[in-house]
C-alpha cells in the first residue's frame, strides 16, 4: 500500500521531478496551504522537509520544465491567482517568475518543447478558454490559440507532441468533450468525448506494449 501524505489535500497540483512525487499546496479542508509534500517510491515515505510555496492555494496547477517545478494559479482563498513560481530542488527554494497575463484557478498546465503551457481554468467568474505559453529563457508569458471550449477543473496531457485538453466544466455543466492543440499549426481540434462528463479529471499518458 502507499504511503498517506501528512496532510489532507483537495485541490492538490501534483508532478514528478528526478524521480520524485511532490504535492504542492491544495486546501485540508479548514485552510489552504502552501506546505509542499514529496514521495519517495523507493522507500514509500513522504517528507515534508520542501520549502513551502510564497503563496497558499489551491485548484493550482503543476509541472516540470527544465529541472524546475513550477507552481501556476490557483487561488488562495481570497482571490484568484496569477503567480507563478518555480522549485529548484538543488538549493530548495521557490523564486517567482513571470505572472499569467490571465488570473486562473483550476487551469490545467503542460509542458511540450521547452514551453510551459497554461490551458483554461477560471478567472474568479467564469470558465476561460484562452490558453498562454510560457518561455523560460525570455521569463515571459505569450497568448496562443484559444480552446473551442471554455474550461475549468479539466484534465491536460501531452501525446505525440499534441496536448490534449479533456473533461472539466463550462458555465453550466461537466464536460466530456475533448480537443487537442498542435504547435506547429496553432490551432486546437476536437477529438472523440469520453464516455462520461468529468470534471477535476487528472490524465497521463502510460506506453502499453
Amino acid at each position: 500500500m502507499v504511503a498517506s501524505m501528512s496532510k489532507r489535500r483537495c485541490g492538490v497540483g501534483v508532478s514528478v521531478l528526478d524521480d520524485l512525487l511532490y504535492a504542492v499546496g491544495g486546501h485540508d479542508g479548514s485552510s489552504y496551504l502552501n506546505s509542499v509534500e514529496r514521495y519517495d517510491p523507493k522507500t514509500n515515505q513522504w517528507s515534508s522537509d520542501v520549502a513551502p510555496t510564497s503563496t497558499c492555494r489551491t485548484s493550482v496547477g503543476v509541472a516540470v520544465l527544465g529541472g524546475y517545478l513550477y507552481a501556476v494559479g490557483g487561488q488562495d482563498g481570497v482571490s484568484c491567482l496569477n503567480i507563478v513560481e518555480r522549485y529548484d530542488p538543488k538549493e530548495n527554494k521557490w523564486t517567482r517568475v513571470a505572472s499569467m497575463s490571465t488570473r486562473r484557478l483550476g487551469v490545467a498546465v503542460a509542458v511540450l518543447g521547452g514551453f510551459l503551457y497554461a490551458v483554461g481554468g477560471s478567472d474568479g467568474t467564469s470558465p476561460l478558454n484562452t490558453v498562454e505559453r510560457y518561455n523560460p529563457q525570455e521569463n515571459r508569458w505569450h497568448t496562443i490559440a484559444p480552446m473551442g471550449t471554455r474550461r475549468k477543473h479539466l484534465g491536460c496531457a501531452v501525446y505525440q507532441d499534441m496536448i490534449y485538453a479533456v473533461g472539466g466544466r463550462d458555465d453550466t455543466t461537466e464536460l466530456s468533450s475533448a480537443e487537442r492543440y498542435n504547435p506547429r499549426t496553432n490551432q486546437w481540434s476536437p477529438v472523440v468525448a469520453m464516455t462520461s462528463r468529468r470534471s477535476g479529471v487528472s490524465l497521463a499518458w502510460f506506453a502499453c506494449l
